[in-house]
């Protein structure tokens, strides 16, 4: 059984669960949109009671047009599409904030930015962490931010989708946890960022401010009619009385409508707290990781409520319950601790772990580890896993194949990481990567050293010649990793060194006068998440629901995606048709599952090898159900011969990374 089948057995379990949390969510979301059109239309007919004291015109009832006469229907109309744009309008004031991003979020909450290059241990912990869990989830590492005034054990993802998401994580969480127990909370964070958990959560945030509307609408009603009773006759005062009233309702109305919308707001959070907890095992392939964590907040007395930031908005967002509630069957954003760990530990015996306890080392003792690192390079790495700091066990355990490296090439390995965290350092890791990938821009050494010597950026070209050696003296197969180990490290360039940079990618792919498709996904990886970041692109919106309204685009990928997984097979035993035999195999697999059994694949040339950028970006407009479905059939397509190589493997990532449908390395 290959590996990908025995990681499907071990988390079967789990899938189900995920499944379930999923159709429970829909169900909440629909009865939170049901109640909201109730509201409208109790807010709509208080209204419309209401404007007789407004206006000359009378609203005729009539029971035998369900309350009120044909000739009242323009009007009814009318209060409604007001109470409905005002809601409207007031989320979509409240969208614009929300829409900054995840880094705007995290501040907003007091939250710091950890820097890539932090040298305290428990920082340096959860940035391996962080970075490890990216890698294994198949997305560029996110900004960390840390909450330093808050010492329970809390975390939260934030954001509207990948490429502006950050992580979060109280000071409590990053001192009290172990690094697997670490590794089971920010994985359980990753997996709301790749089940469009925030998205969905910020969405009802946006929804919660358009019911308030009502009861906003209530007390301006209230508060004016007091203000203009003392400057009104006794013969307005009927009218006044009614004005009141209806304020009063209004009230009453957005009262109970913020009331059930924090009810459902908090069910679906609890639903999905359970899908995240089952993703994050899937993630780290440890049941006791994000077990024993709970475990550790279970013991502890601050447990996970915050004391000194305002979670009033934002309670959903985190792994635990960060606020104290007494009705907690309704309005708790998180299930009991009890019940998660059961979830995951059927058999657990309700023994609590006491939390660790971590100095910061001196500078002779952080040399000794260094050292002894360095020394151990060579050993098992799952016996180094929880010794800091450790790059290369967070590669192995992310999918790359580390254990199969040469000393050397370990060593070089190591090295390559460390300078991803410096922002010059990253850029000329991206640019090497870039250089090394074609044979003919290698080869014109002369070109793209001189194409770097006349940047605007000083000391580039040293960098790059430096690890371009370094690059070719490793045995790495799969770099894509190296890549999204950048992104922290990228985002603190300044607008102007982004674009210098960004144009210099643009460069040396041309520099042979075409681009591959891996060159092509290196590219858009990049931009697609740091241009979001610099202001230069915004959030894609849906354009493509079913499969069949890109089955061009569809054909053009799957069609590569065989021949080069299949290009470096050993063709030399196959004749020429096994070998398109089995590439057609492989095609028709992934397009039944998309349902477009008429398509053939196709012969790939140099030109169509363009048109995959192109194909890709068209991908990235689809909707997220249909991008699951692509990334299922392409997994489907690389896999129907029972293996999947280290080609194989990295396009299928790519192709995912570049469309924004991040998969998990630990499904390949």
């Amino acid at each position: 059984m290959t590996q990908l089948g025995r990681l499907n057995l071990e988390s079967m379990n789990f899938y189900s669960a995920q499944d379930n949390a999923k159709k429970k969510t829909k169900y909440l979301v629909l009865l939170y949109i049901l109640i909201l059109m109730v509201l409208t239309l109790l807010s709509t007919l208080v209204l419309m009671l209401l404007l007789p004291f407004f206006t000359a015109n009378h609203i005729t009832l009539d029971w035998h047009y369900l309350l009120f006469s044909p000739q009242s229907l323009p009007t009814l109309f009318a209060t409604g599409a007001f109470v409905i744009g005002g809601a409207l309008i007031s989320s979509f004031v409240k969208s614009r904030h929300l829409s900054k991003g995840g880094a705007v979020i995290a501040s907003a909450l007091g939250g710091v930015k950890l820097s890539p290059n932090s040298d305290n241990i428990n920082e340096r912990k959860a940035l391996n962490v962080v970075e490890e869990m990216a890698i294994a989830s198949g997305m560029p590492v996110p900004e960390v931010f840390v909450l330093r005034k808050e010492s329970a054990i809390n975390a939260f993802a934030a954001g509207l989708s990948p490429q502006d998401a950050v992580i979060g994580l109280t000071q409590g969480c990053i001192d009290k946890l172990s690094r697997s127990q670490l590794q089971g909370v920010v994985g359980h964070e990753f997996s709301h960022i790749l089940n469009g958990d925030m998205r969905l959560n910020l969405r009802i945030i946006m929804l919660l401010y358009g019911i308030e509307f009502i009861g906003l609408l209530g007390r301006i009603l209230t508060s004016s009619s007091r203000s203009s009773s003392s400057r009104s006759s006794r013969s307005k005062g009927k009218g006044n009385g009614a004005i009141v009233l209806a304020g009063i309702a209004l009230r009453l109305i957005g009262w109970f409508g913020v009331l059930f919308g924090n009810m459902i707001q908090a069910a679906v959070s609890r639903q999905r707290e359970f899908l995240a907890d089952a993703s994050s095992v899937q993630f780290t392939r440890d049941p006791t990781a994000i077990a024993d964590a709970l475990k550790v907040i279970g013991g502890v007395t601050e447990s996970s409520r915050l004391k000194n930031t305002d979670v009033s908005e934002v309670a959903h967002l985190f792994f635990g319950q960060a606020f104290h509630t007494r009705l907690a069957f309704l309005f708790a954003t998180h299930p009991p601790v009890e019940m998660r760990i059961l979830r995951i530990q059927p058999s657990w015996d309700g023994q609590y772990l006491k939390p660790q306890v971590t100095s910061q080392p001196s500078s002779a003792e952080k040399m000794e580890a260094s050292t002894s690192l360095a020394g151990q390079v060579n050993h098992p790495l799952n016996a180094l896993a929880d010794k800091l700091p450790e790059p290369l066990a967070m590669l192995m355990a992310a999918g790359v194949m580390v254990e199969q490296l040469s000393q050397k090439s370990q060593k070089v390995l190591l090295e390559l990481i460390d300078k991803s965290k410096d922002p010059m350092e990253a850029m000329a890791l991206v640019l090497a990567i870039l250089i090394c990938e074609e044979p003919e821009t290698l080869q014109a050494d002369s070109d793209w050293k001189r194409l770097l010597a006349s940047s605007e950026i000083t000391g580039l070209d040293k960098m790059v010649s430096q690890q371009v050696s370094l690059l070719l003296s490793t045995d790495l197969s799969n770099r894509l990793p190296l890549v999204e180990l950048t992104m922290p490290a990228l985002k603190t360039l300044s607008d102007n060194q982004y674009l210098q940079f960004k144009g210099l990618l643009q460069q040396v792919m041309d520099l042979d006068h075409q681009q591959s498709i891996f060159e092509q996904s290196v590219f858009q990886l990049v931009t697609r998440y740091l241009d979001v970041h610099f202001g230069l692109a915004s959030q894609q919106r849906v354009r493509y629901r079913k499969a069949k309204q890109v089955a061009i685009e569809l054909q053009l990928i799957f069609s590569a995606l065989v021949y080069y997984g299949n290009d470096i097979k050993d063709s030399k035993q196959e004749s020429k048709y096994g070998l398109n035999l089995s590439m057609d195999l492989a095609f028709n697999r992934a397009v039944e599952k998309l349902g477009l059994q008429n398509l053939q694949r196709i012969d790939v040339t140099a030109s169509q090898q363009n048109l995959f950028k192109t194909a890709t970006e068209k991908l990235l407009y689809c909707s997220e159900p249909l991008k699951q479905k692509i990334v299922e059939a392409l997994v489907l397509c690389v896999e129907h011969d029972g293996k999947v190589n280290s080609v194989e493997k990295e396009l299928v990532l790519a192709i995912a990374a570049t469309m924004n449908a991040p998969i998990p390395r630990l499904s390949l």
